[in-house]
């Protein structure tokens, strides 16, 4: 769902869901800022998209203000709990997720919940930048809860995905698959615990679920013997605010955000390379450039990027003279090899991410993205706030030297990539997606077809999608001829098809202001998106 371009009013909105998008248009339509409408947005979300975000998860913002000209990373991400007890697994148990032609295996329990820190960080977001009251932005959220929101098709295929882990517990077995079904589109779902949730929150700010009532009940549920959370890691926590990384594209401006969010770096790292070749309008052609920078993105990655993301420098030099030259080599060397078309491969091994995005632009010149996640949660819904918690102790992906090693108190890694491209014309564009790997490709794609490509938001949001990762490549198959496939490919061992567009391949929404002040908003269909402008 998109919105088109609107020359006069207050912003635009798109996010995962109907209702996260019209909280944050009520906002900006009661003279709010871009991160008033973040916040209302979010705290919707927290209540409509249940299964990918809310208080029990994590997330990251991206935030630039007009009149200051700077961007700024908050990082809300979850840390590693234990301060007080320790971090042990206790409650953590592997299950086997059905998502249709393949299984994962994914860990849950209360011994993979990581520390949950989405209602301080965005008591922070709106204290640094927001202006309406607090109590205004989490109203729609609690009536929505109240009066009940419609499950989308996206929520449908996480809540069928994710049953063998919302059906652990009768409380969320009772809210995720009510009459022992999981939820399926167009099913209204209420929570009064949820509403009173938010209302606690626009009344008392974060308090009450860092050092209070809410707080409590988490930590006697998910403390020892069950887990490793106390009191001690959710008031220990803080939004880091950190120096995005920058990089210039074509005479646009990314920002995006730093380590320990991983995906920023790389993002930035594929647009460099791409930024290195030739222009070229022909689809053949772009494929393959896609094909062979995602490949080259793999490569560094694997050489030593996962592994010294964490210390200082490490964006600096993956995006040196040096580094970029010698994959630029491995890049040229790829193009000039084409493929034909490989043989059919099995289904991609990784869950569609757990993951939501809210993109906001106001007419005040700010703008912001904010990127967050649940993981698949951990099967325990928050005491008293009937919320879900995070599994992020249990992601392979998070974790990648193995489970429960912290360090204690150190922020998890994320590939959650809120992002901000500055135009040639002084607009802007907020976009992010989840999807896990697929995160930094999507954003990849979409920006270098509005950038380089010439295209509109829509169309660079709508147009087909690939994904290589290690020797597959999967491809959104809308008709592409045998060529354009066998560029895709490139190198690739083996080729997935997607019939028509795919949540796989992440729901990238976007909002934005172009020079001359016209709003625009796109909802990736992908993802049940929803763009609006007021």
């Amino acid at each position: 769902m998109s919105t088109g371009p609107s020359p006069v009013g207050h912003g635009a909105v798109s996010s995962g869901h109907p209702e996260t998008t019209a909280a944050g248009l009520r906002a900006l339509a009661a003279g709010g800022n871009a991160m008033d409408a973040l916040v209302a947005a979010a705290l919707a979300a927290t209540v409509c998209e249940p299964l990918l975000t809310g208080f029990g998860g994590g997330g990251v913002i991206t935030w630039r203000s007009e009149s200051a000209g700077e961007a700024v990373v908050l990082d809300l991400m979850s840390p590693f709990p234990g301060l007080q007890h320790g971090l042990a697994p206790r409650d953590f148990q592997k299950l086997l997720v059905d998502y249709g032609p393949t299984h994962q295996l994914f860990h849950a329990g209360r011994g993979a919940a990581a520390v949950p820190t989405v209602a301080p960080g965005l008591e922070h977001a709106w204290r640094r930048f927001g202006t309406l009251p607090l109590a205004d932005l989490a109203g729609p959220a609690a009536t929505l809860a109240r009066e009940g929101s419609r499950c989308t098709g996206a929520s449908e295929v996480v809540a069928t995905m994710l049953r063998a882990i919302t059906e652990m517990t009768p409380e969320s077995a009772a809210l995720f698959s009510p009459g022992g079904t999981p939820l399926q589109e167009g099913d209204v779902v209420r929570s009064e615990a949820m509403a009173q949730a938010m209302e606690t929150f626009g009344s008392e700010g974060a308090a009450p679920f860092v050092t209070g009532r809410y707080a409590q009940a988490l930590v006697e549920a998910f403390g020892p013997p069950h887990g490793s959370l106390s009191l001690g890691d959710l008031a220990g926590f803080s939004v880091v605010e950190r120096e995005p990384v920058v990089v210039h594209f074509h005479g646009s401006t990314l920002y995006a955000p730093p380590p320990p969010c991983l995906g920023g770096g790389l993002l930035a790292f594929g647009m460099r390379l791409l930024g290195s070749l030739p222009p070229t309008d022909d689809p053949v052609e772009v494929a393959a450039m896609f094909s062979a920078v995602m490949t080259e993105t793999e490569r560094v990655r694997a050489q030593w990027f996962d592994a010294e993301a964490l210390n200082p420098g490490a964006v600096r030099r993956l995006l040196g003279p040096a580094s970029l030259e010698e994959h630029r080599r491995h890049l040229l060397a790829s193009l000039e090899s084409r493929s034909t078309l490989p043989p059919p491969g099995p289904a991609p091994g990784a869950i569609p991410g757990n993951t939501t995005h809210i993109s906001v632009v106001d007419d005040k010149g700010n703008a912001c993205a904010y990127t967050s996640s649940n993981g698949e949660s951990c099967g325990t819904l928050w005491p008293v706030a009937g919320m879900p918690v995070n599994n992020f102790l249990g992601e392979d992906d998070i974790n990648p030297e193995g489970f429960h090693l912290g360090p204690v108190g150190a922020r998890l890694r994320t590939m959650m990539t809120p992002s901000l491209l500055v135009r040639e014309d002084g607009g802007v564009v907020a976009l992010g997606t989840g999807g896990s790997n697929r995160i930094r490709t999507a954003m990849l794609q979409v920006m270098r077809h509005l950038v380089d490509g010439g295209m509109s938001l829509e169309d660079a949001v709508m147009y087909p999608r690939i994904h290589v990762e290690s020797d597959t490549v999967a491809v959104e198959e809308t008709g592409l001829s045998p060529e354009l496939l066998a560029a895709a490919a490139g190198a690739s061992g083996t080729i997935t098809r997607f019939e028509g567009r795919h949540l796989y391949f992440g729901g990238v929404h976007c909002a934005a202001r172009t020079g001359d002040g016209t709003f625009i908003a796109v909802g990736d269909p992908r993802r049940s998106g929803a763009g609006g402008t007021v």
